[in-house]
């Protein structure tokens, strides 16, 4: 039995060596790098081997210490805070037995977890399957309804064939974007607004020829611009169409003009959103609420930017959005879907040609027709 020291080249030649002179019952005690080499220090003798074990092993934290002056003192004394957890453990139940279990969170976050998961489909390798991918909700998806809308919407389709379902989701759109007859009534003061080129100036002269129907009250139509910007040549022309007189209005005599004024009066403003909207708070703070309503015209076409733009910059005056110039472009899915997550009333629905007889008068029926029809 005995314990000796190899010095060699490289390690492996050292092991030989150790190998050849103690045998395969060898342990080595220490390997240490020299100038010369490696030098292995092993034994074969039971005893030495006791001693060996006995000794005070060196901490791996103590060694980075040595090492690295800079280091904080190892190990890290545990965080005084509790480490987040998306659930209460068992542990922290049953560790608070006066409130006992407070199971709120876990409420949550499967409520939660039940939103996420709403509308996500498991498929295999193939794709969707015959049965996923015939069911309402993925067709209406396909169809181009945003998976908010038609999630909200849902009760009004589950359980329903994919052509009854479609149709009963229709109506359930077309009644949360519409309004009762009798908030299409037609108030004091009208204000049109939109960008230039909406089509508001011949929705002025559209809902004027419809109103002179059914009612025998004056109306006036009139322009509200800036003072240097000349009068429109088309608001003219409908004027003399439809026997009404034409009036150019600015923010300076706008307010005096409306006082004076007797009968309804329609006005296609042409100032900047901002000017317009802040000129329209004035006329309502003065002549309430009651007596002044405004339209905002969205033409066919319009992207879902725009009109989510278009409800974000009137939606203080809390506007009847009016669908303008459909007999040249649909509103698709994605459009229909903004007006409902902007949560928009439709109004009027109206094309871009005929002034007499050419606006109707929004309501569940024509715009589920509408949506069958094009969406």
């Amino acid at each position: 039995m005995a314990t000796i020291k190899i010095t060699a080249r490289d390690s492996s030649t050292a092991m030989d060596e150790v190998s050849k002179k103690l045998g395969s019952d060898a342990f080595i005690l220490s390997t240490t790098s020299k100038k010369e080499g490696v030098e292995i220090e092993a034994t074969n003798d039971p005893a030495e081997l006791k001693k060996f074990s006995q000794k005070p092993k060196k901490k791996f934290s103590n060694l980075m210490k040595k090492q690295l002056g800079n280091v904080a003192e190892f190990p890290l004394p545990k965080p005084t805070h509790q480490p987040i957890s998306f659930f209460p453990t068992q542990t922290d139940i049953l560790s608070n037995p006066v409130t006992g279990p407070d199971l709120s969170i876990v409420n949550r976050n499967i409520n939660k977890l039940t939103e996420e998961i709403g509308g996500m489909y498991i498929t295999g390798s193939s794709g969707l399957g015959v049965e996923i991918g015939e069911s309402s909700f993925v067709k209406l998806e396909q169809a181009g309804f945003k998976t908010s809308v038609i999630k909200a919407l849902s009760p009004s389709f589950n359980g329903l064939s994919f052509e009854r379902g479609r149709a009963s989701f229709m109506n359930a759109l077309a009644k949360s974007l519409t309004v009762s007859p009798s908030e299409n009534k037609l108030k004091r003061v009208t204000f049109i607004n939109g960008l230039s080129g909406v089509g508001k100036t011949t929705l002025a002269a559209k809902i004027c020829a419809s109103q002179q129907e059914i009612d025998s009250e004056i109306i006036t139509l009139a322009k509200l611009g800036y003072n240097a910007e000349p009068l429109d040549d088309s608001l003219r022309s409908h004027g003399r169409l439809l026997n009404k007189a034409v009036l150019r209005l600015n923010p300076d005599n706008l307010m005096e003009t409306l006082c004076s004024l007797k009968g309804k009066i329609l006005i296609d403003v042409s100032l900047e959103p901002n000017d317009g909207v802040n000129s329209i708070l004035n006329v309502i703070d003065f002549l309430t609420e009651s007596n002044v309503s405004s339209i905002v015209a969205i033409p066919g076409g319009s992207s879902s930017v725009f009109i989510r733009g278009q409800g974000k910059v009137f939606s203080c005056l809390k506007p009847e959005m009016t669908l303008t110039k459909l007999d040249e472009c649909d509103l698709t899915s994605s459009e229909m879907s903004e007006f409902f997550l902007n949560s928009m009333k439709i109004h009027y629905l109206t094309g871009s040609k005929s002034i007499l007889g050419g606006l109707s008068a929004c309501n569940t029926e024509i715009l589920t027709q509408y949506l069958i029809e094009n969406c």
